[in-house]
């Protein structure tokens, strides 16, 4: 029996050599694509934060009324937002009974009430004001409280009562105070968020974050909507605000000095000047 012919050395050092050459090439590849991985889910997490901002804010500054913006600076704006509506009903004491239209049940059971509108020929407002039960029953009205599914038929007694005499049927809403501001991150140190106070109460929610320092508002002035850095001396002149988030990862991607960035700007438009 004839002896059995093994590898020579060179063919063995080729061998390790192409597996070294292949084993480098799948390592890179596990790399690039861990990195990819990281790298989309870091622009997912900084898109999130920035989405979940404009949801919020759209929802409650799009409501705004005549002279519905107290103050603005280009890192928070306080607004009245409005979040039950009415129409007045009747006198009752020194205030007024209003039959609430059917809304979000979730939404009124958390809001407190820092003032109330009303309007006949333009939007008024009454501040501060003590919101309790009442009932639009009186003879001869012709006001119906109305419910709906996960609405029970509503209607409040708002003291004191700054509606006209000849004021039943004018509608009404109840508003909250609210800011809006981008500040220091309580949950990521050294970070921006941005938060959400109620006025009122005091109560304070970080909203969103992080934020890169380029997140902030710009204001939109005038029927022409010209763009403005800074809020101007009259603040019934704003019709909307222009919202930049720079969402953030909470930590930079894995082969990356810095976190992930997704840049969002949006135009929020509102009635807070009757002329526009």
């Amino acid at each position: 029996m004839s002896a059995r012919r093994g590898f020579s050395l060179a063919e063995m050092v080729v061998a390790l050599l192409l597996a070294g050459i292949i084993g480098v090439a799948l390592a890179r590849l596990v790399i690039s694509q861990a990195r990819f991985v990281a790298s989309q889910d870091g622009m997912l997490q900084a898109r999130s934060a920035a989405r979940a901002a404009v949801n919020v804010m759209s929802g409650e500054l799009r409501p705004v009324t005549q002279g519905g913006i107290f103050a603005a600076t280009a890192d928070s704006i306080t607004i009245r937002v409005p979040y039950a509506f009415g129409v007045a009903c009747q006198q009752s004491g020194g205030g007024r009974v209003i039959s609430l239209l059917p809304g979000d049940s979730a939404l009124y059971g958390a809001a407190t009430a820092t003032g109330y509108a009303w309007r006949d020929s333009i939007w008024h407002t009454v501040s501060p004001v003590t919101v309790g039960s009442g009932s639009c029953a009186a003879p001869g009205k012709p006001i119906t409280t109305l419910s709906a599914p996960g609405w029970t038929a509503t209607s409040v007694l708002v003291s004191p009562d700054g509606i006209s005499a000849n004021g039943d049927g004018d509608i009404v809403y109840l508003y909250q105070r609210i800011v809006y501001a981008f500040a220091p991150s309580a949950t990521l140190p050294g970070r921006k968020a941005l938060w959400r106070r109620v006025v009122s109460t005091g109560v304070s929610d970080e909203l969103a974050a992080p934020f890169d320092t380029g997140s902030g508002f710009k204001f939109l002035v005038g029927s022409r909507l010209s763009v403005r850095t800074t809020p101007p001396a009259i603040l019934d002149s704003i019709v909307g605000v222009r919202v930049r988030l720079v969402g953030q990862s909470e930590r930079a991607p894995e082969g990356k000095s810095a976190p992930s960035r997704f840049d969002l700007a949006t135009n929020i438009l509102f009635r807070n000047n009757a002329r526009y």
